[in-house]
């Protein structure tokens, strides 16, 4: 059984260094041209290539159906990789567009924050901060006065960060998570706290025993409302201990057409294992090649759903069971089989499912129910485009 493995796998492999050529296309960030204003790949995964600098740590490709920027239908990001040298940054596009359509095209470029821009970052946040803190929280005699319910003030300072971040991202492509339970906890205790216990918890220095109680209960609530205030700035001080970026160039490029293709059908050839019965420590399996047919779930904004299709095909081969016997399928006299295809690399694809089997050939107009098994199997393939050679517009 080994031989036949290794030849379908040679196979496969063949099939995938001949159809893993993918299209590339150029962004002309001057002229805000793409693929020098020739129409764009259709039918087959590509890639965009971006012209970057040594300050580029960023490129963010949107790609929406029509000729607006809201219909998305695929979002890549290239983050600079360390110890990068080159001047493009290539960025592999994980669908297929559609024959002769329109699309729009949404290129953000961030560029790395120098050392000065990074501490002016800093300090317009924490200005912003402080000056929300001012604002809502009056410190006296009569305690820490706070114009906002905690909860409403938690929401307000995530707010105020996530807005400050608004043209800002980071390498680790790590957003705010919101500031932590110990800010929660310290606006809890301010509104706990008791000034008439204010002397118990401020520091005297030697020539502070005079102080009237007055003072000592102004001072016990600005210290409460300092202490929240450093809380608050160290948490965004180790937020912003990221490399963070800002956007450098915005590139919209609208109503991009596609070329227009034949029609195709996606046809694969591999090699699969399938259950026969035992268990664990007993297991009763076989392996044959297979070929079949793939249609894809569709695009979709989400890797899985693009990546994923329908297939149907047959075995090349009967199995054999233990004792020998052939295990075929009804009507064809080979297994045919029915599942899910999930492209891994370029054309290579799992694929997992169900094959009906049966001890011996059945007619069409005389099929039994009761001489079919289904099992399950799993396999490798490598897949490839049929052209139809139909000229239909999609």
């Amino acid at each position: 059984m080994r031989k036949p493995l290794l030849l379908t796998l040679s196979t496969v492999f063949m099939f995938s260094l001949l159809f893993a050529q993918r299209k590339t296309i150029l962004v002309e960030t001057d002229t805000r041209k793409l693929n020098h204003g020739n129409l764009l790949p259709a039918q087959t995964y590509f890639d965009i290539q971006v012209p970057v600098n040594e300050q580029t740590g960023i490129v963010e490709i949107e790609i929406h159906r029509g000729r607006n920027n809201n219909n998305l239908v695929e979002k890549t990001t290239w983050i600079r990789p360390v110890n990068f040298t080159g001047n493009l940054a290539e960025v592999p596009v994980d669908i297929k567009l559609k024959s002769n359509s329109s699309y729009t095209f949404d290129i953000v470029i961030y560029s790395m924050l120098s050392d000065s821009e990074k501490v002016h970052l800093n300090k317009i946040i924490q200005q912003n901060i402080i000056n929300y803190l001012n604002a809502t929280m009056e410190a006296n005699t009569r305690g820490v006065e706070i114009s906002r319910r905690n909860e409403q003030t938690i929401s307000d300072l995530n707010l105020i960060v996530k807005k400050s971040f608004r043209d800002y991202q980071n390498l680790r492509q790590r957003e705010f998570e919101g500031f932590s339970d110990i800010v929660k906890l310290k606006l809890q205790q301010i509104d706990n706290a008791r000034l008439s216990n204010a002397e118990y918890n401020v520091i005297r220095n030697p020539g502070d025993s005079m102080q009237t109680a007055n003072d000592l209960k102004a001072n016990y609530a600005n210290q409460l409302t300092e202490d929240l205030q450093q809380i608050i700035l160290s948490e965004i001080n180790n937020y912003l201990a990221m490399d963070f970026v800002k956007v450098y160039d915005n590139l919209l490029i609208k109503n991009q057409v596609t070329e227009r293709t034949q029609t195709v059908l996606p046809l694969f050839i591999g090699y699969a294992g399938v259950y026969l019965s035992g268990n664990v420590d007993d297991l009763e399996y076989d392996s044959q090649p297979y070929a079949g047919f793939s249609i894809p779930f569709g695009r979709g904004n989400g890797a899985w759903f693009s990546r994923t299709s329908f297939v149907l095909g047959v075995f090349i081969k009967n199995f054999k069971d233990g004792d020998g016997n052939i295990i075929t399928g009804p009507v064809i006299d080979r297994p045919v089989f029915a599942g899910l295809g999930f492209r891994v690399y370029d054309f290579i694809h799992l694929n997992a499912g169900v094959i009906a089997t049966s001890v011996e050939k059945q007619n069409l107009s005389n099929i039994k129910t009761e001489n079919i098994d289904l099992k399950p199997f799993i396999g490798i393939s490598a897949q490839f485009n049929l052209w139809l050679g139909l000229n239909k517009k999609q």
